[in-house]
């Protein structure tokens, strides 16, 4: 008679409940919250804390402010400007640049500064290679002033500002152009006919809308050295409807931390804010040290009531409601996309 397999070791231990059987599974989720600020037409969804991470929409404009870690709402913008290429506002970009084609929209366009468009390609190809997919993407190289026409009546210039990196701010400008005062009052036929001989008879307007400054210090005044000026005295970031400016330190005793790391003190802001004429100034990249209650404190202490109403913490949430979940802002889930 054949003997029975012995059993092994484990099947002679005592049958005991795994883990997950002793305890009952417990499910819970953490949110980041995401700032929405509506100003009349316009509005700015995003995120922006020192060290951490970075990203502003404007939807309307369909224009991204850095990319952070490229949330999803951040893929409805056709075009990124970036700032600089510091982790915490560019890390993400691969990862908008993929999903977009992943998802069936159109390659994204970034702006970003000269000097490091070769490391940032290079950056691209790379992920290109990781994923075995070629995502195509336009990056456009910018300089301090140029402007990047993305329609007939819509731009974006940049500017110079002041990191420890190469930087740039970014102006988003409406284009308009009027008929020139002499001509007033001729009949259309006309105007087409001395339009199609070669004379100008319109000028053009350039209007600010949003200005974006990215990580920035107050920089040299206009008479500073080699003749290069302030960021704050350029005249499309005192116009600018809406000032989007870090301000990453407020306590006094972070004046040097402010100093090393080419970053804006309260001190700097509050002698920079009288030349300012923008409609809002919204003040974002606040370090965790201080915290944007302290911070509003400091504020307000320092620039008084009435500079206080044109002011805004991006990362204000204080009597702020819930605008729903952050995917309702992303794209819609394309015929490709998985």
């Amino acid at each position: 008679m054949t003997e029975p397999p012995e059993k092994s070791l484990l099947e002679n231990l005592p049958l005991e409940k795994s883990p997950v059987e002793k305890f009952p599974i417990e499910k819970s989720f953490l949110v980041q919250k995401f700032a929405k600020l509506k100003f009349g037409p316009l509005s700015l969804i995003g995120y922006s804390v020192a060290g951490e991470e970075t990203v502003v929409q404007a939807p309307e404009l369909n224009v991204c402010f850095d990319i952070g870690r490229s949330p999803h709402f951040a893929l409805t913008s056709d075009v990124v400007c970036i700032s600089h290429s510091h982790m915490d506002h560019l890390a993400g970009l691969g990862y908008y640049l993929s999903q977009r084609n992943f998802q069936g929209m159109k390659p994204g366009t970034v702006l970003l500064p000269r000097e490091i468009e070769r490391p940032v390609d290079n950056l691209l190809r790379c992920w290109r290679d990781v994923e075995r997919q070629g995502t195509p993407y336009t990056l456009v190289p910018m300089e301090p002033n140029q402007l990047h026409e993305i329609r007939r009546d819509f731009g974006i210039r940049a500017v110079q500002t002041h990191h420890g990196a190469p930087s740039l701010g970014y102006v988003v400008m409406s284009i308009r152009e009027k008929l020139k005062p002499e001509f007033m009052g001729i009949p259309g036929p006309e105007l087409a006919e001395m339009r199609r001989k070669g004379v100008e008879i319109q000028y053009r307007i350039e209007v600010p809308q949003i200005a974006f400054l990215g990580d920035t210090t107050a920089g040299p005044p206009a008479s500073g050295t080699r003749g290069i000026q302030s960021v704050f005295d350029h005249p499309d970031v005192q116009n600018a409807q809406i000032l989007i400016t870090e301000v990453t330190f407020f306590d006094p005793e972070h004046r040097s931390k402010a100093k090393a790391g080419r970053h804006l003190h309260l001190e700097q802001f509050a002698e920079i804010l009288p030349k300012l004429k923008n409609e809002h100034v919204v003040i974002s990249h606040v370090t965790r040290r201080s915290g944007i209650r302290r911070a509003r404190h400091l504020m307000r202490k320092r620039v008084g009531e009435e500079q206080m109403k044109r002011i805004h913490f991006l990362m204000d949430f204080e009597g702020a409601h819930d605008a729903g979940e952050v995917e309702d802002a992303g794209p819609p889930m394309g015929d490709t996309a998985e």
